[in-house]
């Protein structure tokens, strides 16, 4: 009984003092890497580059749909799916002037799963995935729009190449979210060993 209690003490400090490691590694390009922002609505991060941020980490998603369901693929040629289960979420936004053109790469520490960049589906993981930052829920056209036939998204492994354009006057968002594969934690990973060992150790006491 005082083994089990052990343990439990290990992975609730695990899960409460070591935060997942996954995240964005890099970026290139127009691209400037942030903590998430409070808020990604209209004009709050205007800029000629994109920004991008890391949200929820080992979020348990329940099925929701993408827009790229495979890896490597691209937005000439999407594959929509469904996905689900333990995964890090990313985002990546331009809110740009009209006629700014940009071009960018994004590298996460996981394998990249999965992207929404559909109008609808971003809405329906907006609340999911954001840790505190308000998002343009139901804003129409705020997804990514090939305005001019030559932009697209690409993914391979764990990296994004993306060029988008703003060329509407009204609306100038383009907005992608990412799901990668869970990285877990080194300090977690190292406690939920040491409590094994320590239940090893226990059990070859009592044999001796």
């Amino acid at each position: 009984m005082k083994t089990i209690s052990a343990l439990s003490l290990c992975l609730s400090v695990a899960a409460v003092a070591f935060p997942a490691s996954a995240s964005i590694t890099s970026v290139g390009g127009l691209v400037t890497q942030i903590g998430a922002p409070p808020s990604a609505l209209p004009g709050a991060l205007s800029s000629f580059n994109a920004w991008a941020w890391d949200e929820q980490q080992n979020l348990l998603l329940p099925p929701v749909p993408v827009d790229l369901s495979t890896n490597p693929s691209n937005s000439g040629a999407p594959v929509a799916g469904v996905l689900a289960g333990l995964v890090d979420s990313h985002f990546i936004h331009l809110d740009g002037q009209p006629g700014a053109f940009i071009t960018g790469t994004v590298t996460f520490s996981g394998a990249i799963l999965g992207v929404q960049y559909g109008d609808a589906n971003l809405d329906l993981t907006d609340a999911l995935a954001s840790t505190g930052t308000l998002y343009p829920t139901l804003t129409p056209l705020r997804g990514f729009n090939n305005w001019t036939g030559a932009d697209f998204i690409s993914i391979n492994a764990n990296v994004l190449t993306f060029q988008f354009s703003t060329i509407s006057p009204a609306v100038n968002l383009e907005e992608v979210r990412v799901f990668t594969r869970a990285v877990p934690s080194p300090g977690a990973a190292a406690l939920v060993g040491m409590g094994g060992l320590m239940i090893v150790r226990r059990r070859r006491a009592k044999r001796a």
